[in-house]
């Protein structure tokens, strides 16, 4: 009898039994028990409280200045202008913090937002992928394999300095109306976007491409601080379904890049499962992929994560990045950068 496999990865990551520090840490804050049980595996107790203590700390918001169409230093002077305080984030050439806002208007609301001046992100990990994709800014063909609600992908446009073209896919209709919303309203010309289920593409599509971006629907686990109810949304059943789609959406990915393309598989969640689980999955599957790393050091991220619990990963995740709430102070994020060598 053919096992889906969601339940074959629900023997892999089960966890049955909690020890009574979890546990008491989970009661504390308000976890599901098995992910503070994850938490004190990756850190010991005093680690894992540092990062529970993490999460609770609230997170300004980043904005991604859209040079194409405004001049950074501009912008900056106007939303001061306007009563907003804003801390320019050193590796990032476009990023800013926003230290400071006034009651009226929001970051969101502003003239300036509407006329496509800047996008606005909940963090500044989420600059990370596309600056890895397109780090030479050389015009290309870009698939970005679940592009809702679009941060990604006018990131991927912008950095192609309008040129090349970014394919923007995603499964969710009502969400490509946010992709389509951004694209418009910061004027990039050089964005397709396709509704479809990436998982069905390469059936549908004859082309391959030389660069993917792949930031995959997740558990997002990183993002407590902005979701609280993210501590308790994700049974042990619901994240083995989650990263059962995300195996197969990773797998659709690998068979849309084309030969010596590069494919960069992000999440907004801190889980192992969700990462270098999902990662060494492929690889063991594809002997003509590989993982690289990342072609430019924009500050001192952390590594992947090679072993947990029983399971042992792929030797090369440790080239993965990862940003941590309580090791950096900001949402966790798992970025792993594949080339296909054949």
């Amino acid at each position: 009898m053919h096992i889906p496999l969601w339940r074959e990865i629900l023997n892999d990551i089960r966890v049955d039994k909690v020890s009574s520090e979890a546990y008491s840490l989970a009661k504390k804050y308000g976890y599901r028990a098995y992910m503070v049980e994850r938490y004190v595996n990756l850190f010991g107790y005093d680690g894992a409280k540092k990062l529970l203590k993490a999460f609770e700390k609230k997170i300004k918001p980043v904005i991604r200045c859209n040079d194409v169409r405004v001049d950074c230093k501009y912008l900056v002077e106007r939303l001061e202008e306007l009563g907003f305080q804003l801390k320019h984030i050193r590796w990032s050439i476009h990023g800013y913090r926003v230290i400071k806002s006034p009651k009226k208007p929001s970051i969101g609301a502003t003239h300036e937002y509407l006329k496509g001046y800047y996008y606005v992100h909940r963090d500044s990990p989420p600059l990370i992928p596309a600056l890895l994709l397109v780090h030479n800014r050389s015009p290309s063909t870009i698939l970005d394999g679940c592009a809702a609600p679009g941060g990604k992908t006018t990131h991927l446009a912008q950095l192609m300095r309008g040129k090349g073209l970014v394919v923007a896919n995603d499964v969710a209709l009502y969400r490509l109306v946010a992709v389509l919303n951004h694209v418009l309203r910061m004027g990039f010309k050089n964005v397709v976007i396709t509704w479809n289920d990436l998982r069905r593409l390469p059936n549908k599509l004859e082309i391959k491409f030389k660069k993917i971006l792949l930031d995959v629907p997740c558990s997002a686990e990183g993002t407590i601080m902005f979701d609280p109810s993210r501590k308790r949304k994700t049974s042990q059943r619901d994240l083995a379904r989650i990263i059962a789609r995300e195996i197969q959406l990773l797998e659709a990915g690998v068979k849309l890049l084309d030969e010596k393309g590069v494919l960069v598989y992000t999440t907004c969640s801190i889980a192992p499962e969700e990462n270098e689980y999902v990662v060494t999955k492929i690889l063991r599957k594809y002997s003509n992929l590989r993982i690289i790393d990342p072609p430019i050091k924009l500050f001192n991220w952390s590594h992947g994560v090679t072993e947990f619990r029983d399971m042992q990963f792929h030797r090369d995740v440790y080239k993965c990045i990862r940003t941590w709430p309580h090791i950096h102070g900001t949402m966790g994020m798992t970025i792993c950068i594949l080339e296909k060598i054949s």
